[in-house]
């Protein structure tokens, strides 16, 4: 990816130029401050883009971590049968619904 950069003092005397690369051309704008990096200047779409990519990995990292324990209970004979999960979960699900008519019903009575 081509990396633009530019000075702090740019932010104010070529924003417009700036605002090019981070909209026109979807591509982050380095800021510098006496040579050091301070800030990354992003468009919105791209950096909302970035966001969801995150948030996928997280979501793709947590289904990993939980197979990997699953495969590491398994291992150790600590595995469950999914009968009794799936009684378990239904067991749950009972409860909360419950829990939530009888929330209803203090509010609505």
């Amino acid at each position: 990816m081509k990396a633009i950069i530019r000075p702090m003092t740019d932010l104010a005397k070529k924003m417009d130029e700036i605002e090019h690369f981070c909209i026109t051309e979807s591509l982050p704008v380095y800021i510098t401050k006496k040579g050091t990096g301070r800030l990354v200047v992003l468009g919105h779409e791209h950096y909302e883009n970035l966001v969801s990519e995150i948030e996928k990995f997280k979501e793709e990292n947590q289904l990993y971590k939980s197979l990997i324990q699953a495969a590491s209970e398994s291992r150790r004979g600590e595995s469950q049968d999914v009968n009794d999960v799936l009684d378990e979960l239904d067991a749950e699900l009972r409860e909360r619904e419950n829990d939530d008519r009888q929330t209803e019903r203090k509010v609505s009575g």
